[in-house]
């Protein structure tokens, strides 16, 4: 039973790890979600990815 469990949680622990490899090899890292542009209220479009040099802040 014991080794059943240490299975399953080394199982998902290393799922989670090829997840966050895969999330960072897209691009998709760092940007807190928003990849998109978006308008702002004032009218100026923004993006957050990582190619910005004008961090949103």
């Amino acid at each position: 039973m014991e080794a059943i469990i240490l299975i399953l949680i080394g199982a998902i622990a290393g799922g989670a790890i090829v997840n966050m490899v895969n999330v960072c090899k897209e691009g998709r890292g760092g940007s807190k979600g928003i990849t998109d542009e978006y308008v702002t209220k004032s009218g100026i479009k923004r993006t957050a990815k990582r190619e910005r040099e004008d961090y949103i802040v």
